[in-house]
């Protein structure tokens, strides 16, 4: 049994029986405090009755009392204030390192069998999620607060690591979007590739040639490495005696041309042609940040996606090889959706928290509202399992709960699985 557990049944008072301390005075939770994820006890400003005396304090829970010596608590001034240690094996009294005994939970016997047969199964679970076999039993109101808090959760998160690129940027906004923009064009396989292309090619350099479209595509596919070898096709040879000016100018490095990844992605997801659809995009919206900040409605906010990439790209998906079919190569609907729920939502909710403007924030997540929920395996099993998901609130919600607590077994910090326990 992990200490997680006995957190969970003091927190929701599931102890079964009546309450004593191993000295045999009566204990009533009257609050049992606030859960405490840092340092110091586990729970802070309990409110206790031992006896016909009310304390107020911490409480502190271990496996076995004698830990309390073993993580040095009988000599941190931290734990003075701990009034009852809740135990499962109380094998060894505890003393704080004011000198005074400390009252004692012994809960061996306490513990609420079917919960902890529920809890094993939960640990032990095998499926896609560890509750997937009784998820059904869960109200459709807890599963809908769990997804409320999650979309927050996961945008909270987002803006944190956004803090420390901001940082990295020079504090620079458009800097910034154009390095989560990159990102979010490499999609899952190309995503670290076009970050690296983010970081090597500034996009202070690509605003001096926001008139040159020409020139914008050269830069990209140029840095990416798509012209370091012997081209046919005067369209990328133009591109490569554009590049080689523009390399000597800014004293640019190229990336690696092995590093982006082509295998098992379709056609239309190659990295040339994103290269080429974000060329056109940066071209058509040199500061495309800006831009994002103004725009309210989703249909709006699409059609700032719709630039068409050179017409070469309409025969081809790699240099000098013609494609069999041809057809035009700009951005899907879904695939600019996906862009603005990994690019667009995250930079506005850190936008508002950073500025204190709630306006964005709320902005966020009315996109979100707006957006059909994502399609991918994670989300299929969601539905299959039941869960209605209505937009991409529901799709980045759970595929946050998937991530931060089914795949690492933090079911008793979800409230699905608080629910389901009980």
């Amino acid at each position: 049994m992990k200490e997680d557990f006995l957190h969970y049944l003091w927190n929701y008072g599931l102890f079964r029986g009546k309450l004593k301390t191993t000295e045999g005075d009566d204990i009533e939770v009257i609050k049992p405090g606030i859960r405490n994820t840092d340092s110091g006890p586990d729970f802070s400003d309990a409110r206790v009755r031992i006896g016909d005396t009310i304390w107020a304090g911490n409480i502190e829970i271990h496996i076995q009392s004698s830990s309390w010596y073993e993580h040095g608590h009988d000599k941190d001034p931290a734990y003075n204030n701990v009034i009852l240690h809740v135990v499962l094996n109380n094998d060894k009294p505890v003393i704080r390192s004011d000198g005074q005994q400390i009252f004692c939970l012994e809960c061996s016997d306490l513990i609420p069998e079917q919960v902890y047969e529920k809890y094993e199964g939960l640990m032990k679970s095998r499926q896609w999620i560890p509750c997937a076999r009784i998820l059904k039993f869960c109200p459709e109101i807890i599963i809908n607060s769990t997804i409320e808090s999650q979309i927050v959760e996961r945008l909270l998160s987002k803006a944190k690591m956004l803090e420390n690129m901001y940082s990295a940027a020079s504090n620079d906004w458009e800097e910034l979007f154009y390095r989560i923009l990159l990102r979010s064009f490499g999609l899952k396989t190309n995503t670290t590739p076009f970050e690296m292309l983010a970081y090597s090619l500034p996009h202070k350099i690509i605003q001096r040639h926001r008139d040159q479209p020409l020139q914008i595509e050269a830069l990209l596919f140029g840095q990416a490495g798509f012209l370091s070898e012997d081209l046919k096709d005067p369209y990328p040879q133009q591109l490569k005696n554009e590049y080689e000016f523009l390399k000597n100018k800014y004293s640019l490095n190229p990336l690696d041309k092995s590093i982006w990844k082509f295998f098992r992605l379709r056609p239309a997801s190659f990295p040339t042609i994103r290269l080429a659809q974000l060329s056109a995009l940066l071209h058509s919206s040199p500061t495309l940040f800006s831009e994002v900040l103004e725009i309210n409605d989703i249909n709006t906010l699409r059609s700032l996606f719709n630039a068409s990439p050179n017409h070469y790209w309409s025969t081809h998906y790699r240099f000098d090889t013609i494609a069999e079919v041809t057809r035009a190569k700009a951005l899907s609907e879904s695939t600019i959706d996906i862009l603005i729920i990994n690019a667009i939502v995250p930079i506005l909710y850190f936008y508002g928290s950073y500025h204190k403007f709630s306006e964005f924030k709320e902005k966020a997540l009315n996109i979100l509202e707006q957006l059909p929920p994502e399609k991918n395996s994670i989300i299929q099993n969601w539905k299959s399992s039941g869960v209605v998901v209505k937009n991409a609130v529901g799709s980045q919600a759970l595929l946050n709960l998937k991530h931060e607590y089914c795949d690492k077994k933090r079911c008793l910090e979800c409230r699905i699985g608080n629910e389901l326990l009980k």
